[in-house]
């Protein structure tokens, strides 16, 4: 009896904790994955700057877009790579690649500063040039509208030039936001902010050179929205609906016939006593 009931905790245990091991090993296995990844860049803009410094500018570049094509590389080791990418274009004097490696460069790190023993000064002016025009903007917002006491929802905002830490600000209130890309940010809009009905502002604040906001755009919370039935009185009794749906047919056999108009019966309502 003793070994039916340790073989009965056994299965038992299996069922349980089998999902929960499993579970683990995945977390395990993409931690492993991201640790590997992030390593590798590493190990790759290590060499990268060094065949910078050495003159060996396309190895350089090809190093770059290697680490820039791997998944879950973060927001610093990507700025680094545009840094890097960015000194190799000045370097051979490439001006539209070197404004948009640094543009890149201050889309993940929005207030990079230069190292005065490691960068030329000719970064610094680029940075400072390219700075002043990284202004939010907001194209479209979606959705633009709700009824009244409607459930919190995933904002969707549209632009250009949001960078990483850029904030959705909703009737001036910052809202937990996502950096999709630099035209894309996602806003929590809660249920609170949707109690009373009106025009609010939504409006993207960057970071970048001591804070700038964009302008807004309008987002509306409506009455919800009811059946427009309207019942009248006629004679102290209440006999009919404002509202009547009309169904209108065409006839096929001649067109010259102007076409029936049904009217459909309004719901009943019973008589007051």
């Amino acid at each position: 009896m003793k070994k039916i009931i340790n073989s009965i905790t056994l299965i038992i245990a299996i069922i349980i904790i089998g999902p929960i091991l499993t579970f683990n090993t995945d977390s395990v296995k993409l931690n492993v994955l991201q640790a590997q990844t992030k390593d590798q860049c590493t190990e790759q803009l290590d060499k990268a700057e060094e065949e910078y410094q050495a003159g060996k500018w396309t190895e350089a570049i090809e190093l770059i877009d290697q680490c820039l094509k791997k998944e879950n590389v973060g927001e610093l080791e990507k700025g680094r790579a545009y840094r890097i990418l960015g000194l190799v274009y000045i370097a051979i004097q490439l001006e539209k690649e070197a404004n948009d490696a640094v543009k890149n460069l201050l889309i993940m790190v929005p207030n990079y500063k230069v190292d005065p023993v490691k960068d030329p000064p000719s970064l610094q002016k680029i940075i400072d040039n390219m700075a002043m025009t990284l202004n939010p903007k907001i194209s479209s917002i979606s959705p633009n509208n709700v009824d009244q006491g409607e459930k919190g929802f995933k904002l969707k905002v549209t632009g250009s030039n949001f960078v990483n830490g850029s904030v959705v600000k909703f009737n001036g209130v910052s809202k937990s936001t996502t950096h999709v890309s630099s035209t894309e940010l996602t806003a929590d809009v809660l249920t609170s902010d949707l109690a009373k009905t009106g025009e609010y502002d939504v409006t993207v604040y960057s970071p970048i050179m001591g804070g700038k906001t964009s302008e807004a755009e309008k987002f509306v919370v409506q009455k919800a929205s009811s059946f427009p039935w309207t019942w009248i009185a006629v004679g102290g009794g209440v006999v009919a609906a404002a509202v009547v749906a009309v169904l209108t047919l065409g006839s096929k056999k001649d067109e010259t016939t102007p076409p029936a108009t049904i009217l459909a019966d309004p719901p009943t309502r019973p008589t007051s006593p």
